[in-house]
């Protein structure tokens, strides 16, 4: 007849240090990558918060950029702007130069010669000006949208009218590629052509600096949200290493202390067995 001695202090024990090791694993886990939640069975709904609040960061991050990279293609359009202003008044000191009695036909069509060169110059900035293969003052860039938010529709509107010869001026006085100084009379015209081209020329520029003003303030607004998502992201699943490390070696030390007594317990066994051999 076969004789058994049931004893649960071994299993229990084991049971236990089973325990305690996944513990200590987890609490190394977290020390080694800083992060409180590195799976969903850590904190399921806590995982969801940092994610989402993550996304949203990373988000205006990106729009971050977006909103830097128009500041940039502004500055672009306004320096050529500011070139074209200079080449206007240009145009217009010449024509007011053509408008006295003074001026005969030959100076009037070297003066005419001049004022052309300055709107080939002109019509070259309107075209060439460009900004990652987009035209900028041909008139073509019109209602783009900017995306400044990290959600759907948060845009700013960015237009820049033409700044080409043919586009200034008006339908009632004529176009600036049409100036005429080639007579007293045509270059009086010309004079009022050009006032209403530097006009034109000043509303665009103002239209960009506006936008640009808006673009900094998104800048700043971004800035600052994104900074507060960052900390409130990591709050909310990076570990508290401190109280983390006292955790971890609480648990060392019990997981130390559960080790040897399971070796005491299968100890204990053996030596009640051999004792009651012994009778």
């Amino acid at each position: 007849m076969a004789i058994t001695i049931n004893s649960n202090s071994s299993s229990l024990v084991v049971s236990q240090l089973g325990s305690s090791q996944k513990s200590l694993d987890a609490s190394l886990e977290k020390i080694a990558s800083g992060r409180r939640l590195n799976k969903a069975a850590d904190d399921a709904a806590g995982m969801t918060i940092a994610d989402s609040l993550l996304s949203q960061a990373q988000g205006m991050g990106q729009a971050l950029r977006n909103a830097n990279d128009a500041i940039s293609m502004a500055q672009v359009a306004d320096s050529a702007l500011g070139q074209s202003t200079t080449l206007v008044q240009s145009i217009r000191e010449k024509a007011l130069q053509a408008a006295t009695a003074s001026q005969t036909t030959e100076t009037r069509q070297a003066l005419q010669a001049d004022i052309n060169k300055s709107l080939t110059q002109l019509n070259k900035i309107a075209q060439n000006t460009t900004y990652n293969g987009q035209q900028l003052l041909s008139g073509t860039f019109t209602g783009k949208e900017v995306q400044t938010g990290a959600n759907s529709g948060e845009t700013v509107k960015l237009s820049i009218a033409s700044a080409a010869p043919d586009k200034l001026g008006s339908a009632t006085l004529g176009k600036l590629s049409e100036v005429n100084v080639l007579s007293q009379a045509s270059a009086q015209a010309a004079v009022k052509i050009t006032d209403t081209a530097l006009a034109q020329i000043d509303a665009s520029r103002a239209n960009i600096g506006s936008t640009q003003k808006q673009l900094a303030s998104t800048i700043n607004n971004l800035t600052t949200t994104g900074t507060n998502l960052q900390s409130a992201a990591s709050t909310t699943s990076d570990v508290d290493l401190a109280q983390e490390a006292i955790n971890f070696t609480t648990m060392k030390v019990l997981t130390q202390a559960q080790t040897f007594a399971a070796a005491q317990a299968k100890n204990m066994n053996k030596q009640n067995v051999l004792s009651l051999l012994q009778g």
